[in-house]
């Protein structure tokens, strides 16, 4: 059998225990045909075989970041980029925003990311007041990196009605100064009362945006990722015609908010799994709760200097009992977005009572970002099979915040994969992009070290092999979305989803793992990038 591309002389990291190294594997099609030594798959080679020397670079399954948002990703990339590398003070965050305005109309939108209040210079969240001496005929948005609070200017709290006798809405609060004022700060649902002015994106828009982050991905080596929100039926159209027009860079699995949407596609008896290799329907999700670092995250102990703050509960334990019933049912995939371990609690109660209603076969239910623990928590998700889907490059990005919210007790329990691992509870890889970067090498030094930016060891307990590492990114990530029978490791049958790195990231120092660049991308049997 002739193979169309084959790969000799490298070291092949394959992730399938039957056969861990190798030297060579050959590419028919879509499909991985041959995996073994580079005599053995030179004999697949024809004289139109592409035959490509890999000079001893390593080769890997393409990687999985099972917890992303493309859309807001690509979307990001044409706003103001307020996250600390670009702005690292106020000054030159105002002067970005000065920047946009002087280009804009008045009235017209301008909307920033990526800013942390714990590294900026003035170690606090801008106000709307700041915002009002650069945009004062604009309505002005400046999202935290986290996302789940956003600063607004004046001309954006008049435009949204929001005063001083404005009462917090359902799992959000506005946030208040001394004299009762709004500091222009909406946490958590609170944003909406906002961000429902701004006009929606098309689904050109939208289709643009993820092309534009689909580009990034592929430079980087990933070649599947998981959505992480779907809400609008404008989104879900523009993931299916750039599918249909074959344009769709990245393998894509996505989790339907339960809302709206996700009410239609009962009704319709669509359920996860529904689509093909490209384009995926997986799991109903629901947001429980904050972030760690902006201190919403919902905790069964106040934070520090805050004894009346335990973060945000968006829904109440019934809400949540209903919504998972609902998902079990209609044979969904249940995932949650929950951080906070009294949110984890919450979720795994919904999770427990919407099975114990309707058992499924395989329910693989999955916590997103599963950030702090607790001993019994653990056993709950070993018991029900729950997948983790944490962020390793927190750690990294935010961990230095994380210190500052939490007891190291507490971090001894946080995003804890060396306890996934011994417990058998299968962890995933995942980045949350645009709430960090996507960068794949980030995250795996950040589960090797658990080091911070500032060199800061966050639960060091927790760190795992770079085998394991690399388990997350790909197998484990197959192993989430139900297609670990199709891809995730490098396997005679699967997809010719490929990548080359420029040095085997065994051969590399823990602290050093971040500097390995991919060289090459293969998707589908097709090279999309070299650099």
């Amino acid at each position: 059998m002739a193979a169309d591309v084959v790969f000799l002389n490298g070291r092949v990291l394959t992730m399938d225990p039957a056969q861990p190294r190798a030297s060579a594997v050959a590419v028919l099609g879509n499909r991985i045909v041959a995996v073994g030594d580079d005599a053995t798959v030179r004999a697949e080679a024809r004289t139109n075989t592409r035959v490509i020397d890999l000079g001893g670079r390593t080769l890997l399954p393409g990687l999985n970041d099972n917890h992303c948002h493309p859309m807001y990703y690509g979307f990001n990339l044409a706003k103001v980029d307020a996250s600390p590398r670009s702005t690292p003070t106020l000054d030159t965050l105002l002067e970005r925003y000065a920047e946009a305005a002087a280009t804009r109309p008045a009235g017209s939108w301008i909307q920033g990311w990526g800013y942390d209040d714990t590294r900026l210079d003035v170690q606090r969240h801008p106000t709307r007041w700041d915002l009002d001496r650069v945009t004062p005929n604009h309505p002005a948005i400046l999202t935290r990196t986290c996302g789940h609070m956003s600063v607004v200017n004046s001309v954006a709290l008049r435009m949204a009605g929001i005063t001083a006798e404005t009462p917090d809405p359902p799992g959000g609060r506005i946030v208040r100064d001394e004299h009762g004022e709004p500091t222009g700060l909406l946490q958590e649902h609170a944003q909406d009362l906002v961000r429902r002015l701004i006009p929606p994106p098309t689904v050109e828009d939208i289709k643009q945006a993820l092309v534009a982050a689909g580009e990034r991905f592929l430079r980087m080596g990933i070649t599947s990722v998981g959505e992480a929100g779907l809400r609008k039926p404008e989104e879900l159209a523009a993931y299916q015609e750039l599918r249909r027009e074959g344009r769709l860079p990245v393998r894509v699995y996505l989790m339907m908010i339960i809302d709206e949407t996700f009410d239609a596609m009962e009704r319709l008896g669509v359920r996860t799994g529904f689509g093909d290799e490209w384009l995926r329907i997986g799991p109903a999700k629901l947001l429980q709760d904050g972030s760690g670092g902006g201190r919403t995250a919902l905790m069964s102990y106040p934070y520090p200097d805050q004894p009346d703050n335990y973060g945000i509960a968006v829904y109440s334990q019934e809400y949540l009992d209903e919504a998972f019933r609902r998902a079990a049912a209609a044979g969904f995939q249940g995932a949650a977005h929950a951080i906070g371990d009294r949110a984890i609690d919450m979720v795994l109660t919904a999770f427990e009572r919407a099975l114990a209603a309707h058992p499924q076969a395989d329910p693989r239910w999955r916590i997103e970002h599963c950030g702090l623990l607790r001993p019994d928590l653990l056993e709950r998700m070993r018991r029900l099979n729950v997948i983790a889907v944490p962020q390793p490059s927190f750690v990294y990005y935010l961990g230095d915040s994380y210190i500052r919210n939490f007891t190291p007790e507490a971090l001894s329990l946080a995003y804890p994969a060396r306890t996934w691992f011994d417990m058998g509870i299968v962890a995933v890889g995942s980045s949350d992009a645009p709430v960090v970067p996507p960068d794949p090498w980030v995250n795996v030094r950040s589960a090797v070290t658990r080091l911070t930016q500032d060199g800061k060891e966050m639960g060091v307990v927790q760190a795992v092999t770079i085998d394991e590492a690399l388990q997350m990114f790909t197998i484990n990530g197959a192993y989430a979305s139900f297609e670990e029978r199709i891809k995730g490791s490098i396997t005679p049958g699967k997809l010719a989803d490929l990548i080359v790195v420029d040095r085997d990231p065994h051969d590399v120092a823990a602290e050093e793992l971040h500097t390995i660049q991919n060289d090459m991308t293969m998707i589908d049997g097709r090279i999309v990038y070299e650099r």
